[in-house]
């Protein structure tokens, strides 16, 4: 069995079961559709196999569903398959097809009350197994010099990127790939936290397929939160990387502007030139890994670091040449002064899915287009 509704209803109905469809949706429910058939599936085969996979059976009840014999075969692979049916009286007064069945009454076409949903929810969702934290694969980045910041001449260049300039950095850890939705779940049912909004009410679960990706409508904040608790459960020190370390992590030593190399080519990373308008399951585009093999580094989702920005939006307070002991790494700061993102996203042209590219956000807002990735100073 799977986790989807099945809706069943009378065509004229439509403009009232996409509303409906909608705000299922909207809630974090799977709903199969008829869009869901193949090519050259036969339609009965592929509806009855879906009633059978279902979760849980929704009937529209109207004069029109009464008298369909869609509806009526539909309803009976249900009631065989025993599955949990939910009945919503739209229009009319009997419907002799579930007669003493107890219905929602949605006559004055509205969406059902949240009663409804709790209870949609406790026959869709089976109680969630208690997740075991994943410790992230953590590649070291050893100990030396690299070039920070762009230089004055490339194209793509922005004034925050400059002065480009020598930084060394001791040895530390940065984790190969992004914090999956998957790994945020331990830690949203371990500790209660907010879970992030595109993951509807499944009582703590990631959107379905979705476990892979990046987590994302996470604050700077809560991905702050997850470091400390995945310090306290595996007794290592996890922690948000500072832009520098995410940025030698991400060009390696010789100056590249992208994770591979000094130039563009496309189908190395998720961002605007493919199109896909969403993200993508980590480690997607292995032709995209940086010189010490970490995944991502351009595209997919914009990461948070440590690193403070300031409070313009346009001139940061904490600009080049990059000194760490300036208070720019202070974890303490107040939620009027930005943090500094990079890597760039799904939605961001070639140009800011460089290495050099900063940009940055107030510590408490979430996007679509952010996620981030842990890092340590020793193992």
């Amino acid at each position: 069995m799977s986790d989807h509704i099945f809706i069943s209803y009378c065509r004229e109905d439509q403009p009232y079961v996409h509303d409906l469809e909608r705000d299922l949706l909207r809630r974090g429910f799977d709903v199969w559709s008829d869009a869901r058939i193949k090519t050259g599936k036969a339609w009965w085969r592929a509806i009855a196999q879906a009633i059978r996979t279902s979760a849980a059976f929704i009937v529209v009840m109207t004069p029109a569903s009464e008298d369909s014999d869609w509806v009526e075969k539909e309803i009976m692979v249900a009631l065989r398959e025993r599955k949990p049916v939910f009945p919503l009286l739209l229009r009319g007064e009997e419907f002799t097809l579930l007669i003493s069945t107890q219905y929602v009454d949605v006559r004055d076409g509205k969406m059902p009350r949240d009663s409804f949903y709790i209870e949609l929810e406790q026959v869709v969702f089976s109680p969630l197994p208690v997740s075991v934290p994943t410790e992230p694969e953590m590649i070291l980045i050893p100990a030396g010099e690299f070039r920070m910041g762009s230089k004055r001449r490339h194209r793509f260049a922005q004034d925050n990127e400059q002065p480009q300039h020598t930084l060394y950095l001791p040895n530390y850890y940065l984790a190969k790939t992004l914090v999956t939705n998957a790994q945020y779940a331990a830690f949203v049912q371990d500790t209660g936290n907010r879970r992030p909004t595109h993951w509807g009410s499944g009582r703590g679960r990631p959107p379905m397929g979705k476990e892979t990706h990046p987590v994302v409508y996470v604050s700077w904040q809560e991905a702050a939160q997850y470091c400390d608790w995945l310090s306290q459960v595996t007794g290592k020190r996890y922690r948000l990387p500072s832009e520098a370390e995410w940025e030698k992590a991400a060009r390696g030593t010789d100056g590249r502007a992208y994770p591979w190399g000094k130039r563009w080519y496309g189908g190395r990373c998720n961002n605007a030139d493919e199109y896909s308008d969403d993200t993508t399951p980590v480690g997607s585009y292995p032709k995209g890994a940086s010189s010490h093999g970490l995944l991502d580094m351009a595209g997919n989702v914009w990461e948070w670091t440590l690193s403070l920005w300031g409070e313009d939006t346009l001139e940061p307070d904490f600009a080049y040449p990059y000194r760490p002991w300036d208070e720019r790494e202070n974890p303490d700061a107040g939620n009027e002064v930005r943090r500094v993102l990079r890597g760039g996203s799904f939605a961001d042209v070639a140009g800011d899915v460089r290495c050099a590219v900063r940009h940055a956000h107030l510590p408490y807002r979430r996007f679509r287009i952010v996620g981030f990735r842990v890092a340590a100073s020793r193992l």
